[in-house]
């Protein structure tokens, strides 16, 4: 009895339903199993429906937990700042932020290249900040080990891809660490091994955020996204506080001058001090805000045309002339690369800009000073820094000529001053960057080096070439050339500089690859639903039997 059902058939002209009267044990069996299925029903319905929502809160979490660590050193930081312990920053501040570098460096290679660009943008405040509240301006402050420090942490991808370093795709960083190692080993042996360290890692430190972006091309997407972001939000704070700056220095801001001695940087009063910001002069300030400036035109929102508003008045205030150069060498790079309409886009965003800063344009503090320097363009005979540049060509040039192995690292700039013998006629200051790697590198060091920095320039222009229409890594190729045309006057390959260029020149190569990569996975796809469509074709439907009844019979003699 337990087993059997009936069943009521009703008349099918009032609703054509069939109705089955169960047991009640058979009713309880199936409700128990319906009861059991239907959570995975309900499971997979949602999940089915819900798929990219979901995936996208997971995404918006991981962002938020990756901003954790970054968000409480900084708030560690301002709070020991307000307190006045800036004894406790002095240690506090570099150990954080090798801590913070780290974690980020596991988890998001483009969260820990923002935050290293970030330490580079702020730290030499937070040093002032430091000794302000201190009371006394020390020399030689740890904090401006942080950027240097987190960003030595991507020295580590050179043990673990180790053999990257002999493939074509990173022949070139090959070149110029080769190069940057040869002239370290000769300048341990000139100008000892704290000088050569000490200058070795503002060369190789650039070379390595170059390599760790080219090994990380699968984060293309990410570094698109997070550097683009970091270049607006930080060109637009670094350009405000720098406007604040010019026309009222804060007194932290002048005590540092008052110190440092820098007396290149003017006077901390209102319209005299040239513009260095959150950084430590004027012309690191320059480099990094025409290499925000020009990133912040890939960009497509009101920040960007806000950010961009102010860093004109800041650069002008810079009175860099090369930076303002290499600006325009950038912008005429993005005009000739870009397709017609991005063209007039670009057109549209620097008219745009232009009319946000043309309120600063028009104090005659800022103007007067601006002109009057650039003015020196056109009368070079009365310009100190250019007869003094033609007398480092003219000393240095011949010197070259007989100087084949170099001078090593250490023998110039502030390495110089740790030098055991720093007062000899080798340590000297260089206003070209061009006359400093073969002094440095020599010969050998020099044909190395620049067969690298050529390969590198000469792969971005191509890879830019053909796709124009990633407007991040056009415009991260025309600021590179930007700061490759100023070494002219500076070496603005390492250091902060450095980093720049590499960054500029590895976007392209990072998104090219990329998209390689994503056009062969399509294509096998579509391969694969070819083929399971074809496949599902030509298999015969039905049972073998059927199959059988269709086929031909074979003929019976």
């Amino acid at each position: 009895m337990s087993s059997v059902s009936i069943t009521n058939v009703r008349d099918e002209s009032q609703d054509g339903r069939v109705e089955t009267w169960k047991t009640p044990w058979m009713a309880q069996r199936e409700k128990m199993a319906a009861d059991a299925s239907a959570p995975d029903q309900g499971a997979r319905a949602p999940s089915a429906a819900s798929s990219p929502e979901a995936k996208k809160r997971a995404e918006v979490a991981r962002r938020r937990r990756l901003m954790i660590a970054p968000v409480g050193f900084t708030a560690i930081t301002i709070l020991l700042l307000v307190l006045h312990q800036g004894r406790l920053v002095e240690f506090i501040f570099p150990a954080g932020a090798l801590v913070v570098a780290a974690l980020l460096f596991r988890r998001s290679p483009a969260h820990y290249l923002s935050f290293v660009l970030w330490l580079f943008f702020l730290t030499p405040e937070v040093r002032r900040f430091a000794d302000y509240f201190n009371g006394a301006f020390s020399d030689r402050s740890f904090i401006m080990l942080a950027p240097v420090m987190a960003a030595a942490i991507c020295g580590v991808n050179l043990l673990t891809h180790f053999r990257v370093l002999m493939q074509r795709r990173a022949i070139p960083l090959t070149l110029i660490v080769l190069a940057t190692l040869y002239g370290y080993f000769i300048g341990m042996v000139g100008a000892g091994i704290a000088a050569a360290s000490y200058v070795l890692i503002s060369w190789l430190f650039p070379v390595l955020i170059g390599f760790h972006v080219l090994i990380t091309w699968r984060h293309y997407p990410d570094y698109h996204r997070v550097l683009l972001k970091t270049f607006v939000f930080g060109g637009f704070v670094i350009a405000a506080y720098g406007v604040f700056q010019y026309v009222n220095p804060p007194a932290w801001d002048a005590f540092w001058l008052e110190h440092s001695g820098m007396i290149s940087e003017g006077v901390a009063a209102p319209y005299s001090m040239r513009v260095s910001s959150t950084m430590n002069s004027s012309g690191p300030f320059a480099i990094t805000m025409m290499f925000c400036l020009l990133m912040t035109l890939a960009a497509r929102n009101k920040m960007a045309m806000l950010a961009g508003g102010l860093a004109v008045p800041a650069l002008i205030g810079t009175m860099s002339r090369s930076v303002l150069g290499g600006l325009a060498i950038g912008l005429l790079y993005l005009f000739f690369m870009l397709d017609g309409r991005s063209r007039l886009r670009l057109a549209g965003a620097i008219a745009a800009i232009v009319l946000l800063c043309s309120p600063a344009l028009m104090v005659d503090e800022i103007t007067e000073k601006a002109s009057a320097r650039i003015a020196t363009v056109t009368q070079l005979d009365q310009d100190d820094s250019y007869q003094t540049r033609t007398e480092i060509y003219k000393h240095f040039l011949s010197e070259m000529t007989t100087n084949i192995a170099g001078q090593g690292l250490g023998m110039t700039g502030l390495g110089s001053k740790l030098s055991g013998d720093s007062s000899s006629s080798s340590s000297v200051n260089f206003d070209s960057g061009l006359m400093e790697v073969p002094f440095v590198l020599g010969w050998p060091g020099t044909l190395l080096y620049a067969a690298g920095v050529t390969m590198l320039v000469l792969r971005a222009f191509v890879t830019s070439f053909s796709r124009k229409s990633d407007r991040f890594a056009v415009a991260g190729t025309a600021a590179a050339f930007g700061i490759l045309a100023m070494m002219v006057f500076l070496n603005t390959l390492v250091g902060g500089g450095g980093m720049f260029f590499f960054i500029g020149v590895m976007l392209p190569v990072a998104g090219r690859r990329y998209a390689l990569e994503m056009q062969t996975r399509a294509d096998q796809r579509m391969k694969a639903q070819k083929s399971a469509a074809n496949a599902e074709a030509s298999t015969p439907s039905g049972t073998p039997a059927q199959q059988n009844i269709a086929l031909p019979s074979p003929l019976v003699p």
